[in-house]
């Protein structure tokens, strides 16, 4: 008997996986728009913002997310503690090549300017988990 179609598609971990995704931005206006952005994104993402005092390594050590959402400074002064650095999306000031060329040199799987966050937060978050479908999700596929 041949395979189904569901059996011969790899399963994509964004879209079936529902990734935890950390957001340690410190700004609140910044945090809250990058959770709200999680939430209407096609509801493929589980998000958890960092306690208020909470500091990075340890919420990163503690909550095990997929993915780390932070703030450029806080990603060049604080060590991340074995979470792998390909799986931070660093939130820049400014759209600066000397802000992107540090942040990726560091090892981060993605740099992007406060200003652009709404536009590449979601497709820079797939990229780095790994998505399977362009587009995301798959036409006809509901997502809950």
């Amino acid at each position: 008997m041949a395979p189904t179609p569901e059996e011969t598609t790899p399963r994509c971990p964004v879209c079936d996986g529902h990734p935890l995704v950390l957001v340690a931005i410190r700004h609140p206006g910044m945090r809250r728009l990058t959770g709200d952005l999680l939430e209407q994104e096609y509801h493929c993402w589980v998000a958890g913002d960092l306690g208020a005092g909470e500091r990075l390594a340890p919420a990163l050590q503690r909550r095990r997310p997929d993915l780390a959402v932070v703030d450029a400074d806080d990603f060049r002064r604080c060590r991340t503690d074995g979470f792998p650095a390909c799986r931070v999306v660093v939130v820049g000031p400014e759209p600066d090549a000397g802000y992107r060329a540090e942040a990726l040199g560091r090892g981060a799987g993605a740099y992007i300017a406060r200003e652009r966050v709404g536009e590449d937060l979601g497709a820079a978050m797939r990229s780095i988990l790994g998505c399977v479908h362009d587009p995301c999700p798959p036409d006809g596929k509901e997502t809950p």
